[in-house]
């Protein structure tokens, strides 16, 4: 006997493999740290900052902890940590970035639940989800990355210890963002408390300057120490990314006055457009 196919319903459309695999994997944020403006030719310099991060964040997921990386804005934490991340399981690490500034509570759950991929139907409230999020991310040794910390609100920063707290095995969770952030968690005794690591990252000093800065591009090799001090006490003042910005604008005034190498008159060039 031959059974007749079963007929779908007339407004019931079956969606493409390949239209699922994109909604699963357009959520899947890039990890590798990205170098800013694009800059060409720039190479990952093992710093001091870098490895002070790596360490931090291989200690804090060990530990399944809670820690902080925290500074002001161009010093490379953001940076290194990525750096650090992208050497994991990305299956694992569950990047909490966000394009509209003071996320909510709201905003992590639904970041959570896409970020693990859960097959479930979005719970309709904070109850609901916050069970499921509790029975689903004991289950691997989920890493919670915070960017821009310093953009969460309280209410945010309490969110995430009360899920720390009610996990077995607990995730492994990274604060990082400005001074704001972690006067934030150390204003909160019950946070305060859960913080397993405190990093605080620094300008870089001259020594590191002149350590740093010529293995960081080509262009800066062979270049005169004197010349280097000149720019970080002019400008950079020991920051990653302004060294970033002046190195895009050297290499763009030794092309506009034909210049071999940086000096004394490609550097003003360079500075006078920072």
């Amino acid at each position: 006997m031959t059974t007749a196919p079963k007929r779908k319903h007339p407004g019931q459309r079956r969606q493409p493999a390949a239209a699922l695999a994109s909604q699963t994997s357009r959520r899947r944020p890039d990890l590798r740290p990205q170098h800013f403006l694009g800059l060409k030719d720039s190479t990952l310099v093992a710093t001091d900052t870098l490895l002070q991060i790596k360490d931090t964040v291989i200690d804090t997921v060990e530990s399944r902890a809670m820690s902080v990386i925290y500074g002001g804005p161009g010093l490379g934490k953001s940076f290194s940590t990525r750096a650090t991340v992208q050497e994991m399981n990305p299956d694992l690490i569950l990047p909490l970035d966000f394009a509209r500034s003071r996320p909510g509570p709201k905003d992590l759950r639904e970041e959570l639940f896409h970020q693990m991929r859960l097959n479930s139907k979005m719970p309709g409230t904070p109850t609901a989800f916050d069970k499921l999020l509790r029975e689903s991310l004991p289950r691997r040794p989920y890493v919670i990355v915070c960017d821009e910390a310093q953009q969460y609100r309280r209410e945010n920063f309490e969110f995430l210890r009360k899920l720390w707290d009610n996990c077995d095995p607990q995730p492994a969770i990274m604060f990082v963002g400005g001074r704001e952030a972690y006067e934030t968690l150390q204003s909160d005794p019950a946070l305060a408390s859960r913080i397993y690591i405190r990093l605080e990252i620094l300008a870089m000093t001259e020594d590191e300057i002149l350590k740093t800065v010529p293995d960081s591009h080509p262009v800066w090799r062979g270049v005169d120490e004197a010349l280097l001090k000149r720019i970080d006490t002019q400008y950079a003042l020991g920051s990653f990314r302004e060294w970033v910005k002046v190195t895009k604008h050297v290499l763009k005034g030794m092309d506009y006055l034909g210049a071999e190498q940086v000096d004394d008159e490609v550097v003003d060039w360079a500075l006078a457009r920072c």
